[in-house]
């Protein structure tokens, strides 16, 4: 195979994979929103719109890109009604982390 088929199909694999990881990126954002939402929804007093969510979220999903493995990031998107026990440890681990790096306020 000549130097022109490789570079053709090395830059045909790396578009298709930040297709992929843009979408899964998408995916998992708006999947963390509507969980945020559910989950928040029964705080009384308190009407929580998608839009308290997006900085959370964001970290979770930059989060899980960087720490799961490529068949990681493969079974996320083949199984998007269930979770399997690592990418609940990934979600766990982002929550304290990002927790960690709000400063705390005092009264």
């Amino acid at each position: 195979m000549d130097l022109s088929k490789k570079i053709f199909i090395f830059i045909f694999i790396f578009f298709h994979l930040q297709a992929f990881a843009n979408e899964l990126s998408v995916n998992l954002q708006k999947t963390c929103i509507n969980e945020q939402l559910s989950e928040h929804k029964t705080i009384k007093g308190h009407s929580f719109q998608a839009g308290a969510f997006i900085d959370y979220c964001k970290y979770e999903t930059d989060f899980i890109l960087e720490k799961a493995s490529q068949k990681q990031l493969s079974e996320i998107s083949k199984k998007q009604s269930t979770y399997p026990i690592w990418l609940k440890q990934l979600k766990s681990e982002a929550l304290n982390r990002y927790v960690e790096q709000k400063p705390k306020t005092t009264v």
